[in-house]
């Protein structure tokens, strides 16, 4: 996972939690490691795909490019950009059911 979203040591937090909750689900290591897989793949991934598009505009070097992007980022209203990290952070441990922030399911 690339640095661009800090979310490194928060994703393995997430790992450690979902995976505790598989094996304290089931004796069966490999299907509770099955579990864990098929509940982590998923949203690990799409934050891997995130942050690599993050790193690629942030490390942007031709100049009508980086002045695109630093007008685009000043124009943005913050609500905005906090929005459009709900996926990332909102994260519910599996068998929980928080109820749904705004904007979720939309």
């Amino acid at each position: 996972m690339t640095p661009n979203l800090g979310q490194g040591a928060c994703q393995a937090l997430e790992d450690a939690v979902t995976l505790a909750h598989c094996l304290g689900t089931t004796a069966d290591t490999d299907a509770a490691l099955r579990s864990y897989d098929r509940l982590r793949r998923p949203r690990t991934q799409a934050i891997t795909r995130r942050s690599a598009r993050l790193g690629t505009v942030g490390q942007l070097a031709w100049p009508p490019a980086v002045l695109l992007r630093d007008a685009a980022a000043r124009l943005l209203p913050a609500r905005a950009t906090l929005r459009s990290m709900a996926p990332v952070l909102h994260w519910s441990p599996p068998g929980t059911h928080a109820p749904a922030t705004a904007g979720e399911g939309r």
